[in-house]
C-alpha cells in the first residue's frame, strides 16, 4: 500500500474540489490549495504535522517554501512606520531565486496578508533594497549573502534565506533541509535588531532558535 502522509489525509478531508483558501474567492489549482493548507496546518498543529513535509518531489520544493513565506508574513509584527498608509501592500523582494518569485506570484494572487495586498518584486543583484518588508535571498546568491544582509542591517525587513550558516550571517529565518524535508530556523536576535517581533506560534515550529526564545 502506498504511503499516505497525514497532511494528505487533511487535504482530502478538508479541501473538496472547487473550494478556496484564505481571502481569494476564486478556486485555486489543487496542488496550491494542498501546499497552502499544509503550511497552515504545520503552523497551527506543530506537534502532529511538523513531520509531514516531504521534499522528495523536487517540483514542489519552492511551492512549499513560497507557502511558508506567505504564512510567515502573518506571524511577524513590523514597526508602524513600515506601513505608512492603510493600503500599503506587503512587498516581498526576491533575489537569486526566480522559481520562488514565480511560485509566490501564483500563490499570493488575490490573497491578503493582514488585510493588505501582497506584491512580489524580482530584484536583480545590486538593485536597491528599499520599499520592501520581506526579502528572500536564494541559494544562488550565497557568495554575496553577508554583503546583502549587511546592506539592510537594522532595517525593518524580514530576511528569509536558504543557505547554510545564514543565521550567523544575519538572516532572520533560514530554510534548512532535514531528512529530505524542509525545516526552518529563526534568529530572535536578528529579528529584534531589525525591529521585528516573531510570534510564539512561529517559534514553536522552528527547527532551531538562535538566541533562545524571547
Amino acid at each position: 500500500m502506498p504511503r499516505v502522509h497525514l497532511y494528505q489525509l487533511w487535504v482530502r478531508r478538508y479541501t473538496p474540489p472547487g473550494r478556496w483558501i484564505g481571502n481569494d474567492r476564486r478556486p485555486q489549482p489543487l496542488r496550491y490549495r494542498q501546499v497552502l493548507l499544509l503550511c497552515w496546518c504545520v503552523l497551527s498543529y506543530p506537534v502532529t504535522l511538523v513531520g509531514a513535509i516531504d521534499t522528495s518531489d523536487d517540483d514542489i520544493e519552492y511551492q512549499i517554501k513560497a507557502a511558508y513565506l506567505y504564512k510567515f508574513a502573518s506571524h511577524v509584527e513590523w514597526p508602524p512606520a513600515s506601513f505608512p498608509e492603510a493600503d500599503t501592500p506587503v512587498s516581498i523582494g526576491i533575489v537569486g531565486a526566480d522559481a520562488m518569485a514565480t511560485e509566490l506570484n501564483k500563490l499570493t494572487l488575490g490573497h491578503l496578508v493582514n488585510n493588505r495586498k501582497v506584491e512580489v518584486k524580482r530584484l536583480k543583484p545590486g538593485a536597491p533594497l528599499s520599499d520592501i518588508q520581506i526579502l528572500f535571498i536564494g541559494q544562488r546568491e550565497h557568495g554575496q549573502l553577508k554583503q546583502l544582509l549587511d546592506t539592510i542591517k537594522s532595517q525593518p525587513i524580514l530576511t528569509v534565506t536558504e543557505s547554510p550558516g545564514a543565521l550567523e550571517a544575519g538572516s532572520v529565518i533560514n530554510f534548512i533541509p532535514l531528512d529530505k524535508r524542509i525545516r526552518f530556523e529563526v534568529s530572535v536576535a536578528s529579528a529584534e535588531h531589525s525591529g521585528l517581533k516573531i510570534s510564539a506560534r512561529l517559534l514553536e515550529v522552528a527547527q532551531r532558535i538562535e538566541g533562545g526564545r524571547p
